[in-house]
């Protein structure tokens, strides 16, 4: 294994609470979306993450959103 293997593969380590606490929530956050993907409702998705990073409803934008998903 090269060295610089290593080193990503240690820096990805959840080694403090704060780490272990945001991963936790990132995974949930995976979760609730795939659930809604799931059931059809991708919409919902996209809506919660344009209000997380702060864009209002119907506001035109072109950012790049998470998964390549491109809100405009």
């Amino acid at each position: 294994m090269k060295l610089r293997h290593l080193v990503n593969k240690l820096s990805r380590l959840n080694l403090t609470k704060a780490d272990r606490e945001v991963a936790a929530l990132k995974a949930q956050f995976r979760r609730e979306d795939q659930k809604l993907l799931r059931q059809g409702r991708g919409e919902e998705i996209v809506l919660r993450n344009r209000r997380l990073m702060g864009i209002k409803d119907g506001a035109t934008t072109r950012l790049v959103g998470w998964g390549g998903v491109r809100f405009e």
